[in-house]
């Protein structure tokens, strides 16, 4: 087997695992909307924060608590139905071995569901603002979960919400670095660059060279949907953050790797899973030649898996890039 075909196999079998994961990925029913937490019991909603009061004051937090310690789980509802509702919560230890993509279904699959419990408030009906405390005495993975019941027909609409308390900041990163570093190697590999750079050279001057490549190289690159060309795409000042006005390098070339210029070109997205766009309306302020163009106005609100739509039109048509990002 070449070397080619043994580093996309590699690639693509990573790509699967990445792809599999985004399909699951969610923040359960906790979402970030601007400034606020909103926890979504089905249609109804309530804006959502915890505090550790012993050990940072006023601070709120979304979902991950920094420090196992004394916790105060607030509700504030946004849908007045809520008032009138039994409520109860429950924290769970993440025993279904899924983290971020634990699911109310997979939460079903329990066989001992009070063997896992760590906290549970029995329903009750809170107007306006529902709070609960718990203290935990241990840091690890745990799963959150909110039922409201409908009083007129005793129909229970429930939310769940995988979240970590000891939290890192780490997440899932190294995973997406491993990702991104993969990807840059099949680019290297489609493109012909390893070949050229690998020829002639000893394995570890070949070694070294490549290793710089990774440093100096785009973030990552897509094919088109149609197979028509691909868009090489990174960030111009760093690692995407969130809340923060992001500008890009778009480089479109073809298949062969032909620059592609005096392209017009769009761009949208939004996070699948929660069915919303971006905050703003990226644009591309500037073609920098060689295929090379600037895009501005990039800005993602939330953590979270994103897709960045491009529409590349020339006069042979139109080709679309999905980028994947996760955040």
């Amino acid at each position: 087997m070449t070397m080619e075909r043994m580093v996309i196999r590699l690639f693509l079998a990573c790509a699967a695992s990445m792809f599999l994961g985004e399909s699951a990925i969610a923040h359960g029913g906790v979402v970030q909307e601007e400034d606020l937490c909103v926890i979504k019991v089905s249609f109804l909603r309530a804006h959502f924060k915890v505090y550790q009061p012993l050990v940072s004051s006023h601070e709120q937090f979304c979902e991950d608590l920094p420090v196992a310690s004394e916790s105060v789980f607030v509700m504030e509802y946004q849908h007045d139905a809520l008032a009138t509702m039994p409520i109860d919560f429950r924290i769970i230890r993440d025993v279904t071995g899924l983290g971020r993509f634990a699911r109310m279904e997979d939460v079903e699959k329990i066989d001992d569901l009070d063997s896992a419990t760590v906290f549970y408030q029995p329903a009750l009906v809170e107007p306006d603002v529902f709070t609960v405390m718990h203290e935990f005495d241990e840091e690890g993975d745990f799963i959150g979960i909110v039922s409201a019941t409908q009083p007129d027909t005793n129909k229970v609409y429930a939310a769940v919400f995988p979240f970590e308390v000891g939290f890192t900041g780490i997440g899932y990163w190294p995973f997406f670095i491993v990702v991104l570093v993969l990807l840059q190697l099949q680019y290297l590999v489609m493109s012909g660059r390893l070949k050229r750079w690998m020829k002639g050279r000893s394995s570890s001057a070949a070694v070294a060279l490549l290793l710089c490549a990774f440093l100096i190289a785009p973030a990552g690159f897509v094919l088109a949907e149609d197979g028509g060309l691909r868009v090489t795409y990174s960030p111009v000042a760093g690692p995407l953050e969130i809340n923060r006005i992001h500008s890009w390098v778009l480089h479109v070339e073809s298949v062969g790797g032909a620059p592609i210029e005096n392209a017009d070109i769009e761009v949208t997205g939004g996070m699948p899973e929660h069915d919303h766009g971006l905050p703003t309306q990226p644009r591309v302020t500037t073609e920098l030649g060689n295929g090379d163009y600037r895009l501005d106005g990039v800005r993602f609100h939330m953590r979270g898996y994103w897709e960045i739509t491009v529409t590349v039109t020339t006069e042979e048509g139109s080709s679309v890039v999905v980028i994947p990002v996760q955040l």
